[in-house]
């Protein structure tokens, strides 16, 4: 009875994490909404006035000018929070996305995040639960070494993560994440091994679990390269392959 009473403590906590992330996900787009209207409005004023320096010769008037009105008015870090995000519609994908973003601002380690197209579908056999759990892993993973990274080189700009999320058909998906890693030497069969683990108090559980996941789904395929100080995790999905195939 205690157990159920901290275990829905310990959910309602969890949830009360993810209202206020979504809700800062929220009031972002509102703020850039607004941000990006005010500067259309103003922007023919702001060509105008630099128009006239730009004829009278103040060539250097003008970068100044330019140079102060982004500092002041576009904070472009804030503007690339989330962008892209706006692209998927599936909730479940969206809502594990969300929180590593947040994360990753928060400590202020670079990133980017990239989703061309519009998602508003899985692949129908896929458990998007799965999915939801490959997401988290391995943004997990890409987070905490890039935290061990900076620790290291006492550096911000030595740790970097990129992100891309692709489909442009109801029976594909694709994921991609790198990351910049401490030791280059770490073969990819390695860390797929269950409880192998190069940090500190930690169980090497993630991408042995990913692999089990993998193993369900035949027309899900997941690649590990680790070259030129990057890791790279990819996993594609492709039904109508699978489909082919058989």
């Amino acid at each position: 009875m205690v157990q159920e009473k901290l275990l829905n403590k310990k959910d309602q906590e969890k949830l009360k994490q993810q209202q206020h992330q979504l809700e800062e996900y929220a009031s972002y787009l509102e703020k850039s909404e607004d941000d990006l209207r005010a500067f259309r409005h103003d922007y023919k004023n702001i060509l105008n006035s630099l128009k006239v320096s730009a004829q009278e010769g103040n060539v250097q008037e003008v970068i100044q000018k330019l140079d102060k009105y982004t500092e002041t008015n576009l904070n472009s870090k804030a503007l690339l929070k989330y962008k892209d995000l706006n692209h998927i519609y599936v909730k479940s994908i969206k809502s594990i996305i969300i929180p590593k973003l947040t994360e990753l601002y928060n400590l202020d380690i670079p990133y980017n995040f990239e989703c061309r197209n519009n998602i508003r579908n899985l692949p129908d056999h896929v458990d998007e639960l799965d999915l939801v759990r490959i997401i988290g892993i391995t943004f997990d993973n890409a987070i905490e070494e890039s935290k061990a990274l900076i620790a290291e080189k006492h550096d911000i700009r030595s740790a970097e993560v990129q992100i891309m999320v692709y489909s442009d058909d109801p029976d594909e998906f694709e994921f991609e994440i790198r990351n910049k890693i401490q030791n280059k030497n770490i073969s990819t069969s390695q860390i797929q091994q269950r409880g192998f683990t190069t940090k500190k108090d930690h169980k090497g559980l993630g991408l042995a679990n990913i692999k089990e996941i993998e193993s369900k789904y035949p027309d899900m395929s997941i690649s590990y390269t680790i070259q030129d100080g990057w890791f790279d995790f990819y996993m594609t999905i492709d039904t109508e392959d699978g489909e082919e195939d058989e």
